[in-house]
């Protein structure tokens, strides 16, 4: 149902999700260069991790996981 309204869904929030994390690990890179004393990359790519595990998705796989475990025992 969802593929017929043209919901993104699968394979497809996987990419955005990847998109998002490399454009915020991009510009933290970027604004991190400019700052003396500061290691880009780490700076990088912990940013683009954190985005990539606190996206949309991550949300929900916590929300079912909360779901779950505690309001069906609630």
């Amino acid at each position: 149902m969802l593929l017929q309204m043209g919901v993104p869904v699968g394979p497809e929030l996987l990419v955005l999700n990847l998109l998002v994390a490399a454009i915020v690990a991009y510009f933290t890179y970027r604004d991190a260069e400019k700052r003396p004393g500061v290691n880009a990359a780490l700076w990088a790519g912990v940013m683009g991790l954190a985005s990539l595990l606190l996206s949309l998705v991550g949300f929900l796989v916590v929300f079912a996981i909360y779901y779950f475990v505690v309001v069906r025992k609630g």
